[in-house]
């Protein structure tokens, strides 16, 4: 998966992407003056087969476009928090741990992790989704091998798949 930003990201958002490429299987590339055509050709060139593009609202980031095969999959919108902890995650081992029954078909193809097995018992290297105590929009955050959250958190505000009405929550 490579991951990109609109044009002119802020630092904000930047960092976003950055804590994306510690924690799934993706690159990150500044996408500087390419257009989205330009993108697309920098994923085939990397051998890549999606790509992420990360869009803001007065300097943070708040939705994701994800691309699959050249093809719009999956639009989200978000917000972060960036101010948790950045110890590292093993992305060959790391799981999807998920609350949401709504989210588990696609969740897994838009981050490229699988979903753990019923059964399982994951304490780290753990993407968990579910739902915050506070309100109903689900959470999704990262735990190292040790439990230990390493951010980014992010807090989805909606969601919808290409050729779907509307499915968020």
């Amino acid at each position: 998966m490579l991951i990109t930003t609109s044009r002119k990201p802020s630092q904000r958002t930047r960092t976003f992407c950055r804590g994306l490429e510690r924690v799934l299987k993706a690159r990150c590339v500044n996408r500087g003056k390419m257009s989205l055509r330009d993108i697309f050709l920098k994923v085939k060139e990397m051998g890549m087969d999606g790509l992420m593009v990360i869009s803001e609202q007065d300097g943070n980031p708040n939705g994701m476009n994800v691309y699959l095969e050249g093809e719009l999959f999956a639009s989200l919108k978000l917000t972060v928090d960036l101010t948790l902890p950045k110890s590292r995650i093993n992305k060959d081992e790391i799981r999807i741990r998920c609350e949401i029954d709504k989210l588990k078909d696609f969740i897994p193809r838009v981050f490229r992790i699988p979903l753990e097995e019923s059964g399982e018992d994951l304490e780290g290297n753990l993407l968990w989704i579910r739902t915050r105590k506070q309100k109903s929009a689900p959470v999704m955050e990262f735990f190292d091998i040790n439990g230990q959250p390493t951010g980014p958190r992010i807090y989805l505000q909606g969601w919808k798949l290409t050729g779907e009405e509307n499915d968020s929550s």
